[in-house]
């Protein structure tokens, strides 16, 4: 049977909430929570939204404020538009920082939470209690798991001795050092429901783009911008159309992706002025180059494969709206296929993924460093990099030291130093 919601916990190193997600039942998003600390990591607040079945997201995210009064009285205030108070909560704190009682406050008192706790710190029981003495919404819970950092990832919740829901919870510490590979901000860009195909940052990761839906080779583009070092809630690209896949520019502001036709793909560029993005220009059209699985080294110096040869890696200009100069990596292509290149700084490394039908050695991501200049690279023989599932769409971030890729299926992350390489 289907859960009626799914929740994924994130936490920072220190233990402190970072972000909640909630989803129902269609994977659909109904509540994402990112908290607000001050330089001293006390809470100030945090910035929210809540959304109904159906709803879409406008891009802007509720706020509430948060006080304290000493170490047992915590204030949260929700806040409209204009900043002005409409509700509020007053928390009773015990020793484990945990509210023992909940006071709501509208324009007048509503009632009360109570809540008891296990040893460990989790809710045992939660009620409401009105301003005449009744109880509404009592509910109890009892733990069925928990993970090593002792947060519980498995309860049931009882209503009246019957078990009403089971309710399990990923749990993510945001912060940590990366050790091996995993999913990338998983339940919120990795979800088990889509396939992601590729993904790509802006210049110090700014902004992050990447390309997901149901057909991977037909997906939508999704954009996602830092606010205070966090990610906001990634949003649908309504310029694009249907994707096969796609890279954003160092500055943000250019998009070059290719669509998938039933005998050839096709390269088109998008561009943002004053907020918004342009029609798309299709540059197949007017350089007849077809290809894919884009990187933009700058503005102007784009890698990318072309079907040429089984699949070949190419590199070209883009400069007044037009694809020019388009080179092959001769030293690089084989008659197996390459595609997906990624230009390291300096161009001191090129990173691809390469596959042979029916040679495992010749499937997955190769690297090759620069024996040459900038201006003139000359490429060394590749050589496998270990520790790596096959995938493809290469990228490093230098910012999180880490190496992002995906294997069709989801987004995955691995620090830099897992991977060996001199970079």
């Amino acid at each position: 049977m289907s859960p009626t919601k799914s929740r994924i916990t994130y936490y920072f190193d220190n233990g402190l909430l970072y972000r909640w997600m909630e989803r129902d039942s269609m994977d659909r998003l109904t509540t994402d929570y990112v908290a607000e600390y001050d330089d001293e990591w006390v809470q100030t607040g945090a910035r929210y939204i809540e959304l109904e079945a159906g709803d879409s997201f406008d891009g802007e995210y509720e706020r509430e404020r948060v006080t304290f009064s000493g170490d047992t009285l915590k204030t949260t205030e929700w806040l409209d538009s204009a900043g002005n108070v409409y509700y509020r909560m007053i928390e009773d704190l015990n020793k484990m920082g945990n509210p023992d009682r909940a006071a709501f406050i509208g324009e007048e008192l509503h009632g009360y939470d109570s809540a008891y706790y296990t040893a460990e710190g989790f809710e045992k029981r939660i009620f409401f209690t009105n301003v005449k003495g009744r109880v509404f919404n009592d509910r109890s819970f009892e733990y069925a798991a928990i993970n090593r950092q002792g947060d519980w990832t498995k309860r049931f919740k009882i209503i009246n001795d019957t078990i009403r829901e089971v309710q399990r919870r990923q749990v993510r510490y945001y912060g940590d050092s990366l050790t091996e590979v995993s999913k990338f901000m998983e339940g919120m860009v990795s979800k088990a429901n889509l396939s992601q195909n590729s993904i790509s940052f802006s210049r110090h990761t700014e902004h992050l783009f990447y390309t997901q839906g149901k057909d991977w080779e037909h997906q939508r583009g999704y954009l996602a911008s830092k606010v205070q070092g966090l990610y906001t809630l990634p949003q649908k690209l309504d310029a694009l159309d249907t994707v096969y896949n796609g890279a954003l520019s160092p500055s943000g502001d250019r998009i070059i992706y290719c669509r998938r036709l039933p005998q050839s793909t096709e390269i088109l560029l998008i561009e943002k002025a004053n907020g918004e993005w342009s029609e798309p220009l299709n540059l197949t059209q007017q350089s007849g180059w077809q290809g894919g699985y884009f990187n933009w080294y700058n503005e102007h110096e784009i890698y990318f494969y072309t079907p040429e040869q089984s699949g070949d890696m190419v590199v070209g200009q883009l400069r007044g709206g037009r694809l020019t100069d388009v080179k092959p990596l001769a030293r690089l292509n084989t008659s197996a296929t390459e595609f997906s290149p990624f230009i390291g700084k300096e161009k001191k490394y090129l990173i691809f993924t390469r596959f042979q039908e029916g040679d495992p050695q010749q499937q997955g991501f190769f690297i090759s460093y620069n024996q040459g200049t900038n201006s003139n690279p000359q490429w060394a023989e590749p050589t496998k990099i270990p520790h790596l599932p096959y995938g493809w769409g290469a990228f490093v971030s230098y910012e999180d030291q880490a190496f992002f890729f995906t294997d069709g299926d989801n987004i995955f992350t691995a620090p830099i130093s897992l991977l060996g390489l001199s970079l």
